[in-house]
């Protein structure tokens, strides 16, 4: 018996070591830590950055921080919000909720459900282009939204940080010495993840672009080609979407919110191609319409669909911009926004600039 014992523990023993080994990766990296511990952190001032691979919990846990953090300077936006960094602006009080929002009515229900307490003093709302054509937007009604907590599944974060490690997304060296409040296999592994302002980091995919899934902006002219995701081809300006902006507005007036709108950039050699195509007629009216929205609130909206001074290496893909680009971006608004006036660190961007070193890792 002892011998049969013996033979099953050494037949086995090379599936427990790796299974030991891997269970180990997922506790030390952190993947298997909770968005609400992670939030409290960060509402303290506890240094933080998250980037859970296999739990895409953005918009509750922005919604969580910004909840808890009350900054008087929002950005809120989706993923072509985030690279708007703290560094960029004198403002002390400031958090970048981008991922909080992926549709037009998703904004106002993300402020509604802020503590009114918590609202901020200004928002910097970023639009993103294809939420104003009626094929990205929902064709009979806006979705129901609620924040939830999304359990973490130990065998399935097990079975995929074995994957992941075999085709080379992660070292186990990154895995099992990670940086100090690191937390998650993306942030421990790619670099990639949100630092405790908000703001994201693409981490080694802007050291190495040749391993994205858009190099050469070959899927975004595919998209363009077939006019899907988020490319979807339209002349006139989704009518629905304007009208939930304009609930937004109403909220923002109500609530006492300075708006500034941004429309956020595209890559220059995509944006030549879509309008090459002649089939994108309503990005050319869509300044004007959410102009003159924003205009009659007293608010502000600035259009850098097409930001020309801009390289396409200092793009992540077709349609999000790195850290360069919002910087650039930003350093306009320094000179055209009445509402930000004084709130942005010029010097810093400035300074930034002059440099080929991603602004964000740069020290303030």
């Amino acid at each position: 018996m002892k011998k049969f014992v013996a033979s099953i523990l050494l037949f086995l023993a090379p599936v427990l070591l790796v299974m030991g080994t891997f269970g180990f990766v997922v506790y030390q990296s952190g993947e298997w830590r909770t968005e609400e511990e992670i939030a409290q952190r960060v509402i303290a001032g506890e240094p933080a950055f998250l980037g859970l691979a296999y739990r895409d919990n953005r918009q509750y846990y922005k919604h969580l921080v910004a909840d808890g953090k009350a900054a008087d300077l929002l950005v809120l936006g989706s993923s072509r919000s985030m690279q708007f960094s703290s560094r960029f602006f004198t403002q002390p009080s400031f958090y970048n909720a981008g991922g909080g929002a992926n549709f037009a009515h998703e904004y106002r229900f993300f402020l509604e459900n802020i503590s009114p307490e918590s609202l901020p003093d200004t928002l910097i709302l970023v639009l993103d282009q294809y939420y104003f054509q009626d094929g990205w937007s929902p064709k009979e009604a806006w979705p129901t939204l609620g924040y939830e907590h999304y359990e973490f599944n130990g065998s399935d974060a097990l079975l995929r940080v074995i994957k992941d490690w075999a085709i080379g997304k992660y070292s186990l060296r990154d895995a099992f010495f990670p940086q100090p409040n690191t937390y998650g296999i993306a942030a421990v592994g790619r670099g990639s993840g949100f630092y405790a302002d908000g703001s994201y980091c693409y981490g080694n995919l802007m050291d190495h672009p040749e391993r994205g899934t858009d190099v050469g902006f070959h899927d975004s002219f595919d998209r363009i080609i077939r006019g899907t995701e988020r490319f979807e081809w339209a002349d006139e300006v989704y009518e629905p979407a304007v009208e939930e902006i304009k609930n937004l507005l109403d909220f923002c007036k109500e609530h006492e919110i300075q708006v500034v709108g941004v429309l956020p950039p595209y890559a220059p050699s995509v944006y030549n191609r879509m309008m090459e195509s002649g089939k994108y007629g309503y990005l050319n009216k869509l300044p004007d319409v959410l102009g003159e929205l924003m205009q009659s609130y007293g608010f502000e909206l600035f259009d850098f669909t097409n930001m020309s001074q801009t390289r396409d290496d200092e793009y992540v893909d077709g349609y999000h911009g790195g850290d360069r680009v919002y910087a650039r971006l930003t350093l306009e608004l320094a000179e055209k926004s009445r509402i930000l006036a004084g709130r942005i660190n010029v010097d810093y961007l400035t300074r930034a600039l002059e440099t080929e070193t991603n602004p964000l890792r740069l020290s303030a």
